[in-house]
């Protein structure tokens, strides 16, 4: 559906794999922009609280509504990603999934959390009441490579779910290209979610999520990277946090000697002095993290 250059999908049109082959369900120019309607990550399976996460068809959860083909997009080009609008539905869920999540051995019987959303508040309890602040857990494009490896579950380069709360209204996210077209994707929303989400799901929701597209074929990236008005931001994953830590690290050095023109030496202090590491998530086979660096010390 368009709307002069603002067009819909609907939640029909989902992928659950990120993959050169999916046929777009749309196409549009660089500068358009794409009112994305989203399941929630559970597929709509959880509406009840009596509805529990276990026997769970693998094969279509964490659906991600698209792919989009933008024209001019390029392998090697970088997609920058708009976040405009997200409007929430008036119901999400939380739930506890047998063997997933930080403290997975000790919680081992499934849970279910109906979370009504009103007013900006998901009302998780009589006694919580959280403010929401929503963000879509996955944004991902096509990979060059066809494998079984790259569901929409995972975090990689070429975006996937990185359960990143950075990844809200106003936020532009910079995705590395690798096939034409770029065949975009978008799912997971979150109403609202801790760093970490340590048992591994937030208040999962279903979402409309509005997104402005453009092809950027000067900048050059090997992972995502995320900017608002007031920080920019490297973001990495590994098989540790560690490790995750060190490749966001040395990402965030490699911006600041390119665009601000600083020494290594000086990029790598300046990171101690003001760069704040922060986890996105620790529940997935490979946790997330991000650098965020304040824009407000450059003069």
């Amino acid at each position: 559906m368009t709307n002069g250059n603002i067009h819909r999908i609907t939640m029909k049109d989902v992928v659950y794999n990120a993959d050169k082959n999916n046929p777009p369900v749309l196409t549009i120019e660089s500068g358009e922009t794409v009112i994305f309607e989203c399941k929630d990550a559970f597929n709509q399976v959880i509406q009840k609280p009596e509805d529990l996460p276990i026997d769970f068809d693998m094969e279509h959860i964490n659906p991600a509504t698209g792919p989009v083909f933008i024209k001019g997009a390029e392998p090697g080009d970088t997609l920058e990603v708009h976040i405009e609008k997200i409007v929430v539905a008036e119901q999400g869920s939380c739930c506890i999934i047998p063997d997933f999540g930080y403290l997975a051995p000790e919680y081992t019987e499934p849970w279910t959390r109906i979370v009504p959303i009103k007013n900006g508040i998901a009302e998780f309890s009589d006694k919580v009441k959280i403010p929401i602040d929503p963000f879509p857990g996955t944004l991902i494009v096509a990979p060059t490579e066809v494998t079984h490896d790259h569901g929409t579950l995972i975090p990689k380069e070429y975006g996937g779910n990185m359960d990143s709360r950075a990844c809200t209204e106003g936020t532009t996210v910079y995705l590395p290209i690798f096939v034409e077209g770029a065949l975009f994707g978008v799912g997971d929303v979150h109403a609202v979610q801790g760093d970490g989400e340590v048992c591994g799901t937030a208040i999962e929701v279903d979402a409309d999520v509005t997104i402005k597209f453009i092809v950027n074929k000067t900048k050059k990236i090997e992972r995502p990277q995320y900017e608002t008005k007031e920080h920019f931001m490297t973001t990495a994953w590994g098989e540790t946090i560690d490790e995750a830590c060190k490749i966001a690290l040395r990402d965030m050095i490699d911006w600041i000697v390119k665009e601000k023109g600083l020494t290594r030496e000086e990029a790598y202090t300046l990171c101690s002095c003001v760069v704040d590491m922060r986890i996105s998530q620790v529940v997935d086979i490979t946790p997330g993290v991000r650098a965020v660096l304040p824009k407000s010390v450059f003069i």
